[in-house]
């Protein structure tokens, strides 16, 4: 039956007929074969695996074992071991197998020549089901569904068998499974199914920690400044069964909003690719190994910002072709030396770092909407394959910057200025230093803008591209009649997901004055400029103190005329 593969294949146990006494077959021995048991631990529910019987056992004499090949085996074994001709044996397909041990290497348990066999023998038992006559299907010799933790074969006759898992209770957590097992001397047999499967996170930073986040913490939302660089982390972890690939392909593909543009120079903010071995510390921090002189970075997809709509940038970041055109070979486990030349370890534990910078630009999105950015990694998934082999991909990961904008709505008590003598307004944000500066960025050009008169009779004034943080509005130019209105200080918060699948924009204030609203990402307020009585007169004196002294002489003037009737009366 066709293996269907629905994650990747685990470690092929080095169970191997080495470890016997192992001849050909013979009816010499009195002992009887009798049946065995294999127990695969570690399983999960609706985990189903399917056995291959490749060799008979026909006897048992303490340690030796006389083998005999399994009739409808006997053609994918000779392809396997690269064994031609019609007179083939029996002892020199056991005999080939038997060599396998010689000048073997293992690693976590893994036989390489083991498991190169393994995959050859898979390999050919495929090639038979897929031929269009079914009449040649091999079919498996045993086939198990796991309930829970574990699964056991029982009373099964003995010999050496390949396990295929044929389905994955949970692909999402773990790999299939591949191994060899010999049962020839032990009538119980344990096997630990090795498990998990390959991970891909993706992060960002944020250049503040408004969001309870600590500073330079890796997180899943953030909010920045148009004109801003913003770091990005790819984090790729490697399957528990490494070693069972002859060649491990492995490739990130990251896919950018418009409103972010790829940082490319100077070179230490280029992209970066590293090994990290967390047991592997200096100082308890993990070592962290520059390999990207090892892996391609190739745009896919460019960004086009003249599009409609706008496109971003698809790139990849992938294991270099140490092959050829025609026969690639894309292998991570491959790379043995870091960009200074240094030893470099590719094991289970390894995670591959993928760290670049991107500017926010000025196609960015403002509001809750955002400017996303994911991510999936691209990995074999079937060690039983002596080439390049087949690759599956994890699940997207995404995180989301966000920025905002300040409207300000400028409204005259008395009448309205000259539509030549609109008022202007300057920005500033408060620095580290606790100092107001005027605020740039890279949309808005200059700090310092001038109130517009729409359509609608309104008059407005705003600034897009907002961080949070401290600000002040400053009225740097008053129309003629009009008073300086007040400065206006605020503080601009975001509420914004952190640690997310989909990060989102809940909400967004900037103090009573102000009305957020996240979906725009607008802060927005009112400044009124109130008319005044400040116009010059002879010596200075405006015409308000005029007006008072003015007054005051009217009123001394009544009260005398009142006190002159008064005394005429009496």
């Amino acid at each position: 039956m066709k293996k269907v593969w629905k994650g990747f294949a685990a470690a092929v146990s080095a169970a191997a007929i080495a470890a016997t006494g192992f001849i050909g077959a013979t009816s010499a021995y009195a002992e009887p074969v009798g049946t065995g048991t294999i127990t695969l631990t570690g399983t999960v529910a609706g985990d189903q695996y399917k056995g291959y019987r490749l060799l008979n056992v026909t006897g048992i004499k303490g340690t030796s074992v006389a083998y005999e090949v399994n009739d409808k085996y006997e053609a994918v074994l000779k392809t396997a071991l690269n064994l031609t001709g019609d007179n083939v044996t029996d002892k020199q397909i056991i005999d080939s197998i038997n060599a396998l041990k010689t000048n073997d290497t293992t690693t976590n348990d893994d036989s390489h020549n083991v498991r190169a066999f393994a995959a050859g023998v898979m390999a050919a038992i495929n090639a038979v089901n897929t031929d269009n006559d079914d009449t040649n299907n091999i079919n498996p010799d045993l086939s198990e569904t796991a309930s829970g933790t574990s699964l056991a074969f029982t009373d099964i006759s003995r010999g050496y068998y390949l396990f295929n898992q044929t389905v994955n209770g949970d692909p999402d957590a773990n790999t299939d499974s591949s191994f060899i097992v010999d049962t020839a001397l032990d009538t119980a047999t344990n096997i630990a199914v090795k498990n998990g499967t390959v991970t891909l996170v993706k992060k960002l930073q944020d250049n503040d920690t408004s969001n309870g986040q600590t500073a330079n913490q890796w997180i899943d939302g953030a909010d920045y400044n148009i004109g801003d660089t913003v770091p990005f982390q790819l984090t790729g972890t490697l399957p528990k069964n490494l070693t069972s690939f002859d060649t491990f392909n492995y490739v990130f593909t990251d896919t950018m909003s418009p409103g972010l543009t790829r940082v490319t120079t100077p070179a230490e903010k280029a992209l970066k690719v590293y090994a990290v071995n967390p047991a592997a510390t200096e100082d308890g921090i993990p070592t962290k190994q520059n390999i990207t002189n090892s892996f391609d970075v190739t745009t896919t997809v460019a960004q086009n910002l003249a599009a409609n709509p706008k496109v971003g940038e698809t790139f990849t970041v992938g294991v270099k072709n140490t092959g050829t055109e025609a026969s690639p070979v894309y292998d991570l486990k491959a790379i043995t030396t870091d960009v200074d030349n240094a030893p470099v370890s590719i094991t289970s534990a390894t995670q591959i770092v993928v760290e670049y910078y991107a500017t926010l630009n000025t196609s960015a999105v403002i509001g809750s909407a955002g400017n996303p950015n994911e991510a999936k990694l691209t990995f074999s998934n079937n060690s039983n394959h002596n080439g390049t082999g087949t690759t599956t991909e994890t699940p997207t990961d995404k995180v989301t910057v966000f920025t905002y904008k300040v409207d300000v709505e400028k409204t005259f008590d008395v009448g309205a200025p000259a539509d030549n003598d609109m008022p202007k307004f300057t920005l500033y944000k408060k620095n580290a230093a606790g100092t107001y500066v005027e605020y740039t960025n890279g949309k808005e050009t200059s700090a310092e803008k001038t109130v517009v008169k729409g359509a609608d009779g309104k008059y407005t004034i705003g600034w897009e591209g907002l961080d949070a943080g401290e600000y002040k509005l400053e009225e740097t130019y008053v129309p003629a009649g009009y008073n300086k209105a007040d400065d206006v200080e605020f503080t601009v918060t975001a509420d914004h997901d952190i640690d997310s699948d989909d990060p989102q924009l809940n909400d967004l204030g900037a103090g009573d004055a102000f009305t957020g609203t996240a979906s725009t990402g607008s802060v927005s307020t009112s400044i009124e400029n109130k008319s005044g009585n400040e116009l010059p007169s002879t010596g200075g004196m405006g015409t308000t103190i005029l007006y008072a002294a003015g007054a005051a002489i009217v009123l001394i003037a009544g009260i005398g005329l009142a006190v002159t009737l008064r005394r005429r009366q009496a």
